[in-house]
Parts: C-alpha cells; sequence; structure tokens
C-alpha cells in the first residue's frame, strides 16, 4: 500500500510538472498595462498630480522548453496637472524570456530586451518649449506569472528597467533656440515608488 502511494504521488509531481511548463513551439499573444498616479505639493502649497499610462502590446514563441523570443511595441503618455505638460513616447522593441516553474501554475521570470523609442514633449504652461527625443535600450525586467488555464497567463512586472544601459539623442527647441545633446545611462531602478505602480498584462498562448 505504501508503495502505491508513493507511485501515486510520483506522478502527480510529474504530471504537474509537466503542465507547468511553456512548451517548445507553442506562440502567445498579449501585453501589459502599466498605469500610476501621484500627487505632490509644490512650494508654494498647490497640488500636483502627475499620471502615467503605458501600454505593451506582444507576440511571443517558444524556442525551447521555458524559454522564448518575441517582440513588441509600445506607448506611453504622461500629464502634470500644474504645468498642463504632455508627453507621448512610441517605442518598439525584441526580447528574450526565460521561465522558470516555482510551483505548479506558477512561474518566476527574468526578460531582457533591446527598445527602441522615440517621445515628444509638449509645451507646457511655464516654459515654452518642444522636446523630441529618440534612444536606443537594453534592459532587464523581473516578474512573475500564474496560468488560470493551459491558454490563459497573467503575468505582473516587477521594477520595471530593474538594469538598463541607455543611449538617447534629444532636440530641444525653445525662446533661446534649439539645443541637441547626446547621452548615456547605466543603472539599476530599485526606487521604492514603483511599489506603488502596477505593470500587469496577459498572454494567450497557441499550440500550448
Amino acid at each position: 500500500m505504501k508503495q502505491i502511494r508513493l507511485l501515486t504521488i510520483a506522478i502527480l509531481l510529474i504530471a504537474s510538472t509537466s503542465h507547468a511548463q511553456i512548451n517548445k513551439g507553442s506562440t502567445a499573444l498579449g501585453g501589459n498595462i502599466n498605469f500610476s498616479t501621484a500627487t505632490s505639493k509644490t512650494n508654494n502649497g498647490l497640488k500636483e498630480t502627475t499620471t502615467f499610462l503605458a501600454l505593451y502590446p506582444s507576440f511571443m514563441t517558444t524556442y525551447k522548453d521555458n524559454r522564448a523570443i518575441g517582440f513588441n511595441l509600445s506607448y506611453q503618455y504622461s500629464k502634470s496637472s500644474s504645468s498642463n505638460q504632455k508627453m507621448n513616447e512610441y517605442g518598439a522593441g525584441i526580447f528574450l524570456r526565460q521561465y522558470k516553474v516555482l510551483s505548479k501554475n506558477f512561474y518566476a521570470f527574468a526578460q531582457e530586451g533591446l527598445n527602441f523609442g522615440y517621445n515628444k514633449i509638449s509645451p507646457d504652461t511655464v516654459n515654452s518649449f518642444n522636446s523630441k527625443n529618440t534612444s536606443i535600450a537594453f534592459t532587464v525586467n523581473p516578474g512573475i506569472a500564474y496560468d488560470l488555464s493551459k491558454r490563459v497567463q497573467l503575468e505582473l512586472i516587477l521594477f520595471n528597467d530593474l538594469l538598463s544601459a541607455e543611449y538617447s539623442h534629444s532636440k530641444t527647441t525653445g525662446f533661446s533656440g534649439t539645443i541637441k545633446s547626446n547621452s548615456f545611462n547605466l543603472g539599476a531602478n530599485l526606487d521604492g515608488s514603483q511599489l506603488t505602480s502596477l505593470n500587469i498584462g496577459a498572454k494567450i498562448f497557441f499550440g500550448r
């Protein structure tokens, strides 16, 4: 009887492990939504609210169990209430993702991406200037995922751009003329304020 129990447990563990993986050859459509809002007081006592919204549609295919490659598009929007300044950003990129099974239906993952971006900042009520920026960046993002079913998976990105290296070129036009600049940034993003910002998404799998 004991042997039967052990055999039953072993079969269940094998079944759970085989289910909890992203099979080679499967594909997925999905995306992430990131929304946050923050309110602060300026030096003159006025309240300032900054709103941020980002959309990241993506396509992914697995070239090996729990290993995937894909591409994504992005759109970001932010607005400051005090100055009425707006920012629109558009981007595209490719990425690699590695899943690690934590338990049945639960995964941790790491995603490395090469992203291209363009943004435009409109004039505000304080400083009348236009700014345009193009960039290329390498980023590393950790996250967790959960299988609602074999085809539907929810995911949460933790610490956006945890590690990043970025080169950017900007052009700013204002009263004093046009200023062009280039910059390179390398860093880690461990800002605790990210804990108040949710970057959640979902993927629909095919052929899994």
